[in-house]
């Protein structure tokens, strides 16, 4: 059992599709496929909210009498806006209610390991946060990045890096 400085505890060096919370409930964890499904679903969603926002402010600057730097302003402000609303889009719904549209759409939900509630906003941010600094790592970030999610396929509880530094569970809703 952990009361959460540590791991979810398993069964031994086997996995088994099963974690017990800091609070003693048993809890079944998400497959890796329905986390790899409600992550491409997610990507889709947050691309076209991307691109709604960026053509809004495109269009915005264009329709501006100011000439100059149109152009740079709007590429220096399409690399800011992607981290932000894949940070709010994820962020703000995993700290409220624990999923994202793509992981209502697969049945998943991301929980605090601790004692099974929604992970609130540190753990949420937290969580969205991770990946995206690794990935600014000079030559490896991105790899680094790709690594994060791909690490909880050999982990027990199915944690990745980012899950880990979290304290938070993804299971079957």
């Amino acid at each position: 059992m952990s009361d959460y400085g540590e791991s979810p505890s398993y069964d031994g060096d086997r996995r088994t599709g099963w974690a017990e919370l800091g609070s003693g409930e048993t809890v079944e964890l998400a497959r890796i496929g329905a986390r790899f499904g409600a992550r491409i679903l997610d990507i889709i969603f947050v691309f076209v909210i991307y691109m709604v926002v960026l053509m809004i402010m495109l269009g915005g600057w264009a329709l501006s009498d100011e000439d100059s730097g149109v152009f740079s302003g709007g590429l220096a402000m399409a690399t800011l806006i992607g981290p932000i609303v894949w940070l709010v889009y994820e962020g703000v719904q995993v700290a409220v209610s624990g999923r994202t549209l793509g992981k209502r759409m697969t049945g998943i939900k991301i929980i605090n390991a601790a004692h099974g509630g929604v992970p609130g906003w540190g753990k949420s941010v937290g969580r969205c946060v991770i990946p995206g600094l690794i990935s600014l790592i000079p030559l490896a970030g991105l790899l680094l990045a790709i690594l994060c999610y791909v690490s909880a396929t050999w982990d027990r509880v199915y944690q990745g890096w980012h899950d880990k530094a979290a304290g938070t569970l993804v299971i079957n809703a």
